[in-house]
């Protein structure tokens, strides 16, 4: 398959409210897109490591200036018949991984696209619809909380994750597992606790959750496994896993339970299925997380989440929930069944194409066509 040529552009999409978690309030999204043409078709990629380095050390516009001035040159023109001769192409590249994760699902998308199948089938994707949870944010105050996660749970969300940081008070916890004994529920710490906190940690485990993900730095794996080991719960690392072998290293140490898969932070499609598939070869639990992509990302995450690996409802979400206006005219399909099942399409390829007004309106960087 022959790369005719390629673009990337970055966008600056707005929330409908500020996503507050312990790195701050996100008044928008960052993303970079990438698109590449060959044998007469197109597939868009995306990846959104954020505006600043935060979430790692990646951020939109360094990873917009990596695709546009090293990657893009190097793929237009080239035959690339397999994912390992594209991976081969960008093994000098150190770390980057939501640079190599933009390039790579959207060659992924263009394969699809030419071979006429869909994103599912390269995974061993078996399941033909999946269920996704209720995300909620930092909310100061309890009440307000409350009624948000009781109109989820009263719309048959299957589950609920709630951010904790620093200001989180235990009993603000306690208060939504009282209000809903039955709903399974965890919180994501996104890393901001340290090993001296493990007495709050430890707390935590009178609220039966389903997992704890990400109570400390990313490359404290010692302290992780110190902190399973008192806990009934099980841990979930998102962080720090960024390849297989940072899974495998986990394991070993006893780091954690579960894992949390995201595209952009392991390099790509391709690579977020190994890790998922060492999860439940080590008989771990495993979800499909986002990091609040537009629809070109969140079909990357619906086809992953088809796969039996994935053993919790993953985070996926229609694109209205969060951005005011819709970036691609196909959304990741809702069943007719429930407003928290997506059907997995068959539709080759990705099926989400940015609509050009929109793109346009968002738009804060464009490296332009690059052709040979």
């Amino acid at each position: 398959m022959k790369i005719a040529s390629a673009r990337v552009v970055a966008l600056r999409m707005p929330l409908k409210d500020p996503w507050k978690t312990s790195f701050g309030a996100q008044p928008d999204i960052t993303t970079v897109l990438v698109r590449l043409t060959g044998s007469g078709a197109a597939g868009w990629g995306e990846a959104a490591p954020g505006t600043w380095p935060l979430f790692c050390g990646e951020w939109a516009s360094s990873t917009f200036t990596l695709v546009r001035e090293l990657m893009l040159p190097r793929l237009v023109g080239a035959d690339i018949d397999d994912v390992g001769r594209l991976t081969e192409m960008f093994a000098d590249i150190r770390g980057n991984t939501f640079a190599k994760a933009a390039v790579e699902t959207a060659w992924w998308s263009l394969r699809g696209a030419v071979e006429q199948y869909p994103l599912s089938h390269y995974v061993g994707g078996s399941r033909s619809a999946v269920t996704a949870g209720a995300d909620f944010d930092l909310h100061a105050d309890t009440d307000e909380l409350l009624a948000k996660v009781g109109d989820a749970v009263g719309s048959g969300c299957p589950r609920v994750k709630l951010k904790v940081g620093r200001q989180t008070r235990i009993e603000q916890l306690r208060q939504v597992r009282s209000a809903f004994p039955d709903v399974p529920l965890h919180v994501d710490c996104n890393g901001v606790f340290s090993r001296d906190d493990a007495d709050f940690l430890t707390l935590l485990d009178s609220l039966e959750l389903a997992m704890i993900e990400q109570p400390l730095a990313p490359d404290d794996f010692l302290g992780h496994a110190e902190i399973q080991r008192r806990l009934h719960t099980p841990v979930c690392l998102d962080e720090s896993i960024r390849s297989s072998n940072d899974l495998e290293l986990a394991l070993r140490l006893g780091s954690c339970r579960f894992v949390n898969v995201k595209p952009g932070r392991v390099g790509g499609f391709w690579n977020a299925a190994a890790i998922g598939q060492l999860a439940q070869r080590a008989g771990i639990g495993a979800v499909v997380g986002n990091m609040l992509e537009s629809p070109i990302g969140a079909h990357v995450c619906l086809a992953l989440t088809s796969c039996e690996w994935a053993t919790y409802p993953a985070d996926l979400f229609p694109s209205e929930r969060f951005f005011p206006l819709q970036l691609t005219d196909n959304d990741i399909p809702r069943s007719a069944s429930d407003g928290w099942t997506f059907d997995v399409p068959e539709t080759p390829g990705n099926p989400a194409v940015p609509l050009d007004d929109v793109l346009s309106q968002w738009l804060v960087a464009d490296s332009r066509e690059m052709t040979t």
